[in-house]
């Protein structure tokens, strides 16, 4: 089990939950009332900050899909998308409908500036 964080989303829903290594944060955001954004149409709307909690981060496959459209979208650049891609890591800027827990993780709301 991975301890996932939500904060800045709804005081009422804001809190820790417990998830299960693998589950789409959307599902457990969906369970929980969390009002995090899946618009599956416009990614910009869906982006969510990602900080580790664990002493050491955990290796995290990513789709290329996702890199690229963080890279179009201007959330990360070309080298953060290779240096993930290099190391399987996850950048700290994410697309929630396409994000699995891998570990113990804080979430936040982010948006393009």
């Amino acid at each position: 089990m991975a301890k996932v964080i939500f904060m800045h989303f709804d005081t009422e829903t804001d809190g820790v939950y417990d998830a299960k290594i693998g589950e789409p944060i959307v599902r457990l955001a969906k369970e929980k009332g969390i009002p995090l954004p899946e618009d599956l149409k416009d990614y910009s709307k869906c982006l969510i900050k990602v900080e580790n909690l664990a002493d050491e981060e955990p290796t995290s496959y990513m789709e290329d899909e996702e890199l690229d459209v963080l890279v179009e979208l201007g959330a990360i650049t070309a080298d953060e998308a290779h240096q993930c891609q290099q190391f399987t890591i996850s950048p700290k800027i994410r697309i929630a409908p396409m994000m699995l827990v891998k570990g113990d993780i804080l979430v936040k709301p982010y948006a393009l500036s």
